[in-house]
């Protein structure tokens, strides 16, 4: 029997893009898969705190964090997240050498249960384009498992921005930039979203905060529809 999975929902989709977690939780829910939260005692990973040099804060609270989920007896953490994924995989082995559990992001996890979720995929007839986002791509290299679960989708056609996997241009919120200097995060936001593909009609990337800033960035200038990858695959299995 599969060990349960502790879904981590990451401080933006917690607070800021909700219906990121939401969708992801209704496609656990629609696959089986034994999950559980933290609920309100999730707290934050200590990325942001990594990317921006505030090493003993962030030691102080991936610490914390290690300890809440060690204490579960959880060894899978699921996270759509990138910038949690890319953390808990690689910055909590390098402080504490070993972590026991692992975590995977969500479109790793959906692509892992592939076979179960085909048959829930109804078609959308729509030209998509993938963005990777840096933590998931350049950091993880994470760059396929999106794009084959955007090709599951019937009658969907994947287009690609002209930079993509390790050339792809950022989304401007990531490592602090939104925080630190948001006219600059914006900036960048807008001139990404203009290397789009002529005739895109969905914008899809696989991380809450490429979403918000794109979705900020584009202030209904450009006539398409900003989604998270797991919106994309819930609105495909009728949710």
């Amino acid at each position: 029997m599969p060990q349960k999975v502790l879904y981590w929902k990451g401080c933006m989709s917690r607070f800021r893009t909700k219906t990121i977690a939401d969708s992801i939780e209704r496609l656990l829910t629609l696959l089986n898969v034994d999950y559980t939260t933290l609920g309100e005692k999730e707290g934050c990973c200590g990325s942001v705190l990594y990317r921006t040099g505030q090493t003993a804060d962030a030691l102080s609270v991936s610490k914390n964090t290690l300890e809440k989920i060690s204490s579960l007896n959880i060894k899978d953490v699921v996270t759509g997240c990138p910038g949690c994924f890319r953390t808990m995989s690689q910055d909590y082995t390098n402080a504490f050498r070993s972590v026991p559990f692992k975590v995977r992001h969500i479109s790793q996890f959906l692509f892992d249960m592939q076979g179960e979720l085909r048959g829930h995929l109804r078609p959308i007839e729509a030209k998509v384009v993938y963005h990777d986002p840096c933590h998931l791509g350049r950091h993880m290299g994470v760059y396929e498992e999106p794009r084959a679960l955007i090709k599951m989708i019937p009658k969907v056609d994947l287009l690609e921005f002209k930079y993509n996997r390790n050339k792809a241009l950022c989304c401007g919120s990531g490592g602090g930039v939104r925080s630190a200097f948001p006219e600059i995060s914006l900036e960048i936001s807008k001139s990404t979203l203009g290397e789009l593909p002529e005739g895109t009609d969905i914008l899809v990337t696989a991380c809450p905060f490429c979403k918000y800033n794109f979705v900020e960035g584009n202030n209904r200038k450009i006539k398409i529809e900003i989604v998270d990858l797991p919106e994309l695959i819930l609105r495909a299995c009728g949710g």
